[in-house]
């Protein structure tokens, strides 16, 4: 399974008003921002391509059709941001925190998500192509109705995961830790490890309405 990382360009322009620039671009391309509060920002229809966005707060951030593209996003607050029918693309999520995040009716095609915190997150009815979750904490993760394909998850820790409804091929779970799963009976397509499916044996019991004595 590869997931394609993003290709920045060698020189990126640092803006001078960052507010300014996203008051009147809705297509921004080559820049490098950092330490920027967008808290409470409507970007609807915004495009970001071929960027370093660092420390940036999105909390509460309404974005609507959001489209980012080789893009690193390093470091970002996530908290209560919505981006729905949004698509990201070749991009690298590191060192982030999305509580609350909503990604729902989405599209991400060569995602990695890296040393982030994911809870509360919604990515409802998404679809996922070629995404990496690595060394990555998952609370509450709902991905009810969503598709995934070439999907692994490296050394999480997945405290509570949703795959109900769920269309999944080539999901591999076995290289992290799993606490608690819901939707067993979505799981066709994925791959978990012997300890796993002895943790997860007694909820595959319940789904098929086998009692254990």
């Amino acid at each position: 399974m590869k997931t394609m990382q993003p290709s920045l360009p060698r020189s990126l322009t640092k803006p001078d008003d960052i507010a300014e620039l996203f008051n009147l671009e809705d297509s921004i391309a080559g820049v490098h921002i950092e330490n920027t509060a967008l808290t409470n920002a409507n970007l609807e229809k915004t495009s970001i391509s071929e960027s370093l966005l660092a420390k940036i707060d999105f909390t509460h951030v309404e974005a609507v059709r959001f489209d980012v593209f080789d893009c690193e996003l390093k470091g970002c607050n996530f908290t209560a941001s919505k981006f729905p029918d949004s698509g990201w693309r070749r991009i690298l999520i590191d060192g982030a925190r999305c509580s609350g995040m909503q990604v729902t009716n989405s599209v991400l095609k060569h995602v990695t998500f890296k040393n982030s915190k994911l809870e509360l997150v919604n990515f409802r009815s998404s679809r996922f192509e070629n995404v990496t979750f690595e060394d990555c904490v998952l609370d509450d993760v709902d991905l009810y109705n969503a598709q995934l394909k070439n999907v692994e998850f490296i050394n999480c820790t997945i405290n509570n995961i949703t795959f109900a409804s769920a269309r999944m091929a080539n999901v591999d779970v076995s290289k992290s830790s799993i606490e608690g799963i819901k939707g067993i009976n979505s799981l066709r397509g994925v791959t978990i490890n012997y300890d796993q499916l002895l943790q997860l044996a007694p909820a595959f019991a319940a789904d098929a309405g086998i009692k254990v004595k």
